[in-house]
């Protein structure tokens, strides 16, 4: 009877000791990761750090257009914030949406303005892409923009171009100047 009691005394201790092993690994890699992820994405002249945000603008209803990022520092006072891996949409259920990403921006949520920088790419459901390093969305006039070079490219034609304006609500698309243009494929001249 002592040797049962013995073991089972030794085993619930041991089961104890593992448990508490655990607990203490646990708990020490979940504090290290925090102030690590914390750390990286706060800079120090914002008010709040978020990850993965995600704004949607709605009138009557409908939703018109939403930002989503996957980090995003806010300042109160210039009520805006800084965003990184962007993406824009603009909903259209007649035409079919169009996608912006970039690879950082500022929303300036006050007058509803997102400038996007780095590697951004604008496409829509025909198959045209607007390639651009810097361009700014205004969400109340319904506005894309650049003063900078762009260019434009579907499977049929590239342009190229400094600057340009899209007015979503019209859907015109206008190159601002020095503009270049290819086209490829069966193209008859009248």
């Amino acid at each position: 009877m002592a040797k049962w009691f013995s073991a089972r005394i030794f085993l619930a201790g041991f089961i104890l000791l593992l448990t508490i092993l655990l607990i203490v690994l646990v708990v020490g890699n979940l504090q290290q990761s925090k102030t690590e992820a914390v750390l990286e994405i706060i800079r120090p002249e914002s008010d709040l750090s978020m990850q993965k945000i995600n704004y949607t603008e709605t009138r009557d209803g409908q939703r018109k257009w939403s930002v989503q990022a996957d980090s995003a520092t806010h300042d109160f006072e210039e009520n805006s914030a800084s965003i990184h891996n962007v993406k824009v949409v603009v909903f259209d259920q007649k035409n079919g949406n169009v996608n912006v990403t970039a690879a950082s921006g500022i929303f300036d949520i006050s007058n509803r303005l997102v400038t996007l920088s780095g590697e951004i790419l604008v496409e829509n459901v025909d198959g045209h892409s607007v390639f651009a390093e810097e361009l700014i969305f205004d969400g109340e006039a319904q506005l894309l923009s650049s003063e900078k070079q762009v260019q434009v490219v579907s499977d049929t034609m590239r342009l190229a171009a400094i600057g340009l304006r899209y007015d979503f609500s019209l859907r015109n698309l206008m190159l601002l100047s020095s503009v270049e243009a290819s086209f490829s494929g069966a193209m008859k001249l009248p």
